[in-house]
């Protein structure tokens, strides 16, 4: 387990996370509340040796969580619901690919907890009623891709 992870949570994480490799990261800026007591969101960016950070289009939340080879990284994007309010998406950013990955399913609030093969899991709403998160990458249906 990482130093500090077991601190982090959706209301409470740093604004770094490096990949297993140690080669690149995600770093993010600006980190907010929606309104006073929602878990942080801002932008974020990846950052790659050598070269100007990429920044992700759209906001975000944490604490994000890499696969074991650091290929892949899970992350919590904040986007606005056609119904009103504020929905969160699992979102993969491929750094082989150069692509971010945002996933149909919404929830309330994520805290993934880890990324093996083609698995995340972890908790959505690990405060109020919280519920198991067992979610498929291969099985899950895909509401957008970009290309970085």
């Amino acid at each position: 387990m990482e130093k500090g992870k077991l601190l982090s949570d959706p209301w409470n994480f740093p604004n770094e996370f490096m990949a297993p490799s140690g080669q690149q990261c995600l770093r993010y800026n600006s980190l907010g509340e929606f309104s006073q007591g929602s878990p942080l969101n801002g932008e974020c960016f990846w950052v790659l040796p050598n070269s100007l950070p990429v920044q992700l289009p759209g906001s975000y939340g944490g604490p994000p969580v890499w696969n074991g080879t650091g290929q892949r990284v899970a992350l919590p994007r904040w986007q606005p619901s056609r119904l009103g309010g504020i929905r969160e998406h699992l979102a993969v950013l491929d750094t082989q690919r150069r692509k971010l990955i945002v996933f149909q399913q919404s929830f309330r609030v994520l805290h993934m907890h880890a990324f093996n093969g083609l698995l995340v899991t972890g908790l959505d709403s690990p405060v109020y009623n919280p519920e198991p998160l067992l979610f498929n990458l291969e099985t899950a249906a895909i509401r957008h891709v970009f290309e970085l």
